[in-house]
C-alpha cells in the first residue's frame, strides 16, 4: 500500500505583469476612495491572466478586501452571456452573507442605475 504523497510544488515567483499589477492595485485603490469599480481582464490562452489575478486577489484579501472573480467557459462557437458576471456575483453574495449582500445591492442602486444592466440589449426589444 501506498503512504501519504507529499507534494514539493511551490507557485513560481510572480515576474514580467508589474504594470497590469500596479494598474489593478491603482483601480483598487480607487474603489476603497468610494469610486465603484468593475475590471476584465482577457487574453489567449497561457499569457498569464489567471496567474495575474491569483496574485492581485491574494494580496487584496490579505489585506482584508472583499473579492470575487468570475470566468469564461469555453463552449466551442457559442458563449454563455453574462457567465463571468453571474459567476462573481453568485460568489460574491455566497461570501458575503444576505444582510451584507443586501447592503451591498442598496449601495450599488445608489452608485449604478439598474437600467445599465436590465434589459440585457438582446432582450431590450422584446415585451414582458
Amino acid at each position: 500500500m501506498l503512504g501519504p504523497v507529499q507534494s514539493s510544488h511551490k507557485n513560481a515567483d510572480f515576474v514580467g505583469r508589474g504594470a497590469e499589477l500596479i494598474a489593478l492595485d491603482e483601480a483598487l485603490s480607487r474603489a476603497a476612495a468610494g469610486e465603484p469599480r468593475a475590471l476584465v481582464v482577457g487574453g489567449e490562452a497561457g499569457v498569464g491572466k489567471t496567474r495575474l489575478l491569483t496574485e492581485f486577489l491574494g494580496r487584496a484579501a490579505a489585506d482584508g478586501v472583499v473579492v470575487a472573480l468570475g470566468g469564461c467557459v469555453e463552449t466551442g462557437a457559442d458563449a454563455l452571456p453574462y457567465h463571468p458576471v453571474s459567476t462573481a456575483v453568485r460568489a460574491l453574495r455566497r461570501q458575503l452573507g444576505a444582510e451584507a449582500w443586501t447592503e451591498a445591492v442598496a449601495a450599488a442602486r445608489s452608485v449604478w442605475s439598474p437600467r445599465c444592466f436590465w434589459p440585457p440589449p438582446a432582450c431590450a426589444s422584446r415585451k414582458p
